[in-house]
C-alpha cells in the first residue's frame, strides 16, 4: 500500500512539475535551476557519484527531491493549474 501511494504521488508530482515548467507565469530562474539539477543528476559523468549497491535508486530519489522542490517553489506562480489538477 505504501509503495502504491509513493508511485501515485510521484506521478502527480511529475505531472505538476511538467505543467509548471511550461507555465509562463513561473519565473525562469526556477526553471533553469531545476533543468540544471536534472542534467547534473542524469549526466553520464554523474558528478554527484553513486551510493554503492543502490545505483539507479539514488538518482531516482534525487530526481524526486528535485521535482518536489520545483513544485513547492513554483506552485504559487501557477496556482490555478495546481488547483485544477488536485481535484
Amino acid at each position: 500500500m505504501g509503495l502504491l501511494r509513493l508511485l501515485l504521488t510521484s506521478r502527480r508530482t511529475i505531472l505538476r512539475a511538467w505543467r509548471l515548467a511550461r507555465d509562463e507565469r513561473v519565473p525562469m530562474r526556477f526553471k533553469i535551476m531545476a533543468s540544471v539539477g536534472v542534467l547534473l543528476i542524469l549526466s553520464p559523468l554523474n558528478l554527484l557519484g553513486d551510493i554503492p549497491l543502490l545505483g539507479f535508486f539514488d538518482d531516482a530519489a534525487l530526481l524526486g527531491f528535485l521535482l518536489s522542490w520545483f513544485v513547492r517553489v513554483a506552485a504559487p506562480y501557477g496556482i490555478d493549474d495546481i488547483i485544477q489538477t488536485a481535484g
